[in-house]
């Protein structure tokens, strides 16, 4: 049986803040398991499973994130120079 691994050994292995563990933990994203009221353990074959599956995920989320942005464009009708602040700004 592995050993199970504490808050603190999982932060540092991850390299994240251990509130980012814990808060992680308590939403169900990372697995753990809940010891007593406010402890949490986790086995660390389950994190580096979990750890494949986020790479992979953000990996492939990435990937369908490249891409050219087609956006509309509007002509504002002026033209550059054309008109001072002092202009635009009088009647307000």
């Amino acid at each position: 049986m592995d050993k199970l691994l504490t808050v603190n050994e999982v932060a540092e292995y991850l390299r994240l803040n251990r509130e980012t563990v814990l808060r992680k933990a308590r939403k169900g994203e990372i697995p753990a398991i809940k010891m007593g009221y406010r402890s949490y353990r986790f086995y660390r074959h389950q994190i580096d499973d979990w750890l494949r599956r986020e790479v992979v995920s953000e990996g492939q989320a990435a990937s369908r994130k490249i891409g050219v942005l087609d956006l509309p464009s509007y002509d504002l009708g002026v033209i550059k120079g054309s008109l001072s602040r002092r202009e635009i700004y009088k009647d307000l």
